[in-house]
């Protein structure tokens, strides 16, 4: 399962709690994988079961106990497996072409606010990952062992989002144009 291979990932650079995970996943990879935090903690109970990872307790005074999780090298073995087994093409699922495919009782208009409301979400995203840049480029100034090969693949993944989102708005532009020319309503 995707969920916890990427969180094996990321308690691969050290033990991290469910909150940390949460954060970590926001601020790296959200554009091509999201996880909410309910799904985090179910993912992780599930890897603890399986002897994949193993939390320790850590005491904190007027705060809750934070639980955090380490890899094991049951977990590490697993990681190593499945970053290299080829996987298939994922099924698209996007809920909003479900609305347009269905909107012919719309005006021109309202289809052309469904598309306007995308674009501008779709331009939010292509702003955000032109900041996550700067992150990619502190880790490649940073040095060290492996620092430049890691910061090399993640900015090959900055580069697909970024391409698929550009991609996206350039469609979306096409696709305004072509609803405010749309045949009536019947």
């Amino acid at each position: 399962m995707p969920l916890e291979h990427a969180i094996l990932a990321f308690l691969d650079f050290g033990a991290q709690s469910g909150y940390d995970l949460k954060k970590s996943f926001a601020g790296s990879v959200a554009h091509f994988w999201s996880a909410t935090q309910s799904h985090i903690y179910k993912a992780l109970d599930d890897l603890e079961k399986k002897e994949l990872v193993a939390a320790r307790l850590i005491p904190q005074e007027g705060r809750p106990n934070r639980k955090e999780y380490h890899l094991t090298p049951a977990g590490r073995a697993e990681l190593r497996r499945w970053l290299s087994t080829p996987l298939p093409l994922s099924p698209v699922r996007e809920a909003w072409m479900i609305q347009l495919f269905f909107a012919h009782p719309l005006s021109n208009a309202e289809i052309g606010q469904l598309i306007q409301t995308r674009k501008e979400a779709v331009g939010a995203e292509i702003a955000a990952l032109e900041e996550a840049q700067a992150v990619i480029e502190r880790q490649k100034a940073a040095g060290g062992p492996g620092r430049a090969r890691m910061a090399s693949l993640w900015q090959m993944t900055l580069d697909y989002g970024a391409a698929y989102y550009r991609a996206e708005f350039a469609w979306l532009e096409k696709a305004q144009e072509q609803a405010a020319h749309l045949p009536p309503v019947e």
